[in-house]
């Protein structure tokens, strides 16, 4: 996963970058790097690590005066080359630099790019113009999906402008905003907010429509409908990748989040499990774990009528422990990760809101470090469904807590997913609806295969 900027502005163009490329920052801790260009060069500054190790003083001076185009990305991926994002390709006319958030089947994450950049590279110098060269690569990747941002410089021209795609299905979310000569794109909206806070004149704010190509260069703004859109958005996005201040396809993440929460009491008659009908209980406490359980457990609370408190800490220096594969060291890397306030659980049975359980080793740890503090027991709420099956555009084979208990019902796989995690005393999920509902978007709109085998495209894979 990624998290892409793209920027055309003839202001302050390095300060805005830098400011974009913060805001996306919680999709991707393994490598960060931006690509900048104008009227006679296009370079690129990468590294291994978060944006603020990446980026030192130097990169005042590596964007130049002179330079109006910008593309970059945060990267979860995992690099073993030296070939870190955004990648730079040159033909005798053409420099580009692109980055996508995406996936193309058949390729890792790392050559989705690369095969993606090829391809564009190849057929510029076959088509006649830029856009016919961005249409032919769209048309030709079948069912791939990404959210592209592309800085082509012109060496015949001298001059450079910024492209963008996403795939007709939307899987992963893309925004932009612009103003009457600026224009700002990102994987979320949260980040062109920030600019606007910051000052910055932005309108026209809206999701990029599936299956267009939005261009910006010397001749302005446009934005082309290329392939009939069949929206497909996944729905992980609102559970957990999303910032809590973003607004995805018109829905904030915080809003669709609560009412993950609203959905688990009501479907578990929670408030009368907790007995908390009439009133709050003293020996319970509802805690989240940071960050994405944070709306899940403000939702449980208002539907229990209880307050909630904090009762676990996370260090945000240690990146996100799901994508580690070796399960000694995700234990390690959750307990250096997640540390306890014992006042707020001492005593306490502890009703934990998460957004899922993949593996359970988070889940567990989370849940000895909680008893050991004191807590009299644990329980966990989960936002998300039962996952069944893992994402398509993951080529690894991770073991799935609730892979095992497929057809049975909520409860009997709350109960069995509890029973494999000692610490945990029970376990509740909600259901698929639950987070159509919650999202509140058309089922044959949001990808949910991994909680219900039904894939937006290659028709079979069930």
């Amino acid at each position: 996963m990624k998290g892409v900027i793209g920027i055309y502005t003839r202001d302050n163009l390095a300060r805005k970058a830098m400011y974009m490329l913060y805001g996306v920052q919680h999709r991707g801790q393994e490598s960060s790097g931006i690509s900048a260009a104008g009227d006679h060069s296009l370079r690129t500054w990468n590294g291994r690590g978060l944006v603020s190790n990446v980026f030192d003083e130097r990169y005042r001076s590596f964007i130049h005066p002179d330079d109006y185009v910008a593309v970059g990305c945060a990267s979860g991926d995992k690099i073993d080359s030296i070939k870190l994002p955004p990648l730079e390709l040159e033909s005798d006319r053409y420099e580009l630099s692109l980055t996508m958030d995406g996936y193309i089947p058949g390729h890792d994450n790392v050559l989705s790019e690369e095969v993606i950049g090829h391809k564009l590279m190849t057929l510029l110098g076959e088509e006649d113009g830029v856009e016919d060269a961005l249409i032919a690569t769209m048309r030709s990747l079948g069912d791939a999906y990404y959210s592209l941002v592309v800085a082509l410089h012109d060496k015949e021209l001298d001059r450079s402008e910024l492209l963008a795609a996403r795939d007709r299905f939307g899987i992963r979310p893309l925004f932009m905003g612009l103003n009457e000569r600026d224009l700002f794109i990102a994987s979320e909206s949260a980040p062109i907010d920030v600019l606007e806070s910051m000052g910055e004149s932005v309108h026209g704010k809206m999701d990029v429509t599936p299956g267009s190509i939005i261009r910006h260069g010397d001749e302005g703004f446009t934005q082309s409908q290329v392939m009939e859109p069949t929206p497909t958005h996944c729905a992980f996005e609102w559970v957990y990748f999303g910032r809590p201040d973003s607004v995805i396809e018109g829905r904030n993440v915080h809003t669709v989040r609560k009412r993950l929460g609203h959905a688990l009491v009501e479907t578990h008659s929670l408030s009368e499990t907790y007995g908390t009908e009439g009133g709050s209980s003293e020996d319970i406490v509802v805690i989240p774990v940071p960050d994405s359980g944070r709306s899940v457990c403000i939702g449980v609370a208002e539907a229990l009528g209880v307050a909630a408190d904090e009762g676990v800490i996370k260090n945000a220096y240690l990146g996100r422990t799901y994508i580690i594969h070796d399960t000694n060291f995700r234990k390690i890397a959750s307990d250096l990760k997640h540390n306890i306030i014992k006042k707020t659980v001492e005593g306490k049975k502890v009703v934990i809101t998460d957004d899922s359980i993949v593996r359970g080793t988070v889940s567990e740890s989370i849940a000895q470090n909680l008893l050991k503090a004191g807590a009299s027991q644990v329980e966990f709420l989960v936002s998300y469904a039962p996952i069944f099956y893992p994402c398509f555009s993951d080529p690894e084979d991770k073991p799935l807590t609730a892979a095992p208990y497929k057809g049975m019902t909520l409860e009997e796989i709350g109960d069995l997913v509890a029973s494999k995690l000692p610490s945990i005393t029970r376990v509740r999920y909600n259901s698929p609806r639950n987070i159509v509902n919650a999202i509140d978007l058309p089922e044959d709109k949001v990808c949910t295969y991994c909680i219900t085998g039904r894939t937006p495209f290659c028709e079979g894979k069930r």
